[in-house]
């Protein structure tokens, strides 16, 4: 995860908590992979990134009754500061999801750095994608109201847990009450205005892991469909540090790999098998098996 991503994240983090959270509650709430699993690491890394936020003019505040970590998002601080083009980047995003409602004016990038075009006018040092529904869909996981609307061509209804950044997306994570289980959605697909429920009317669950990654077929509209594929042993390392331990079903005495794979867009898991040509076989199910091999003969 990139610098950028977790500082982001972080933020998020802090600002949709109801409270001051510990460091230990941040990390639980972030996306895994976000921070060391050994603790002194952890406790290194958060302290610096809390640091530079905090230098940057993110209030972050911490509580000593509770041992907690919040953003107070009624202050800010100008400072300058000697900073990399895509770090300010990173945290001019930061500060706008923090503070909503700020004016240009009051925003202190004004003053740490940018350049100016050919006509007199300020332009970004570098640019971050930031979807138009972002700052609604962080509100209402704060607010816990339950939001409605178009993903994908269809209507839903979700109880929003928390909005991340990966992998140059944002994604909203939460309770799909249509399809009665947690979902993640890319926000680029949510389509029209978005409704927004009474405010505090569900309560936030007691932990919520998102695991998000780079894999496409993993976010399809498709219902899940667990695939096992058979990759040759030439392949078999770089399939495992790709798609990690976890998705890895046996090794072969031969030294291939069978890997397992929920896949919830067949068309997107088939391009990736099709990277590997006669190096993978779809084992299982059938009817996805049976699908590859018709589809193959149908270029013929």
């Amino acid at each position: 995860m990139s610098k950028l991503e977790r500082l982001l994240n972080l933020i998020a983090a802090m600002v949709e908590a109801t409270r001051p959270i510990t460091r230990d509650e941040i990390k639980a709430k972030l996306p895994e992979g976000t921070y060391s699993d050994n603790k002194e690491s952890f406790r290194r890394t958060f302290e610096r990134d809390k640091d530079e936020l905090k230098k940057i003019g993110i209030p972050v505040l911490f509580d000593e009754v509770t041992q907690g970590y919040s953003i107070d998002t009624g202050v800010t601080k100008e400072q300058s500061l000697d900073l990399e083009p895509d770090e300010l980047a990173a945290l001019h995003i930061a500060f706008n999801l923090v503070r909503f409602e700020s004016s240009e004016k009051d925003n202190p990038f004004w003053k740490l750095g940018s350049h100016i075009n050919s006509e007199g006018d300020v332009q970004p040092l570098a640019e971050i994608p930031l979807d138009p529904t972002l700052s609604v869909l962080l509100g209402a996981a704060t607010q816990r109201q339950t939001v409605n609307f178009t993903y994908n061509e269809e209507g839903r209804e979700v109880q929003p847990h928390r909005v991340t950044f990966k992998r140059g997306r944002w994604y909203l994570s939460g309770y799909d009450m249509n399809r009665e289980e947690n979902r993640n959605f890319r926000l680029s697909r949510i389509k029209g205005k978005i409704h927004l429920g009474e405010k505090n009317s569900f309560k936030p669950p007691e932990k919520t892991k998102l695991e998000l990654s780079e894999f496409p077929w993993r976010y399809g509209e498709e219902p899940a469909r667990t695939v096992t594929m058979q990759v040759e042993p030439s392949q078999a390392p770089w399939i495992i540090n790709y798609l990690g331990e976890e998705s890895v079903q046996k090794v072969n005495d031969d030294g291939s790999v069978i890997i397992q794979e929920a896949v919830c867009d067949w068309k997107a898991f088939r391009s990736f098998a099709l990277t590997f040509l006669d190096g993978a076989e779809i084992i299982t199910p059938k009817e996805m098996r049976d699908s590859m091999q018709i589809w193959l003969k149908s270029l013929l």
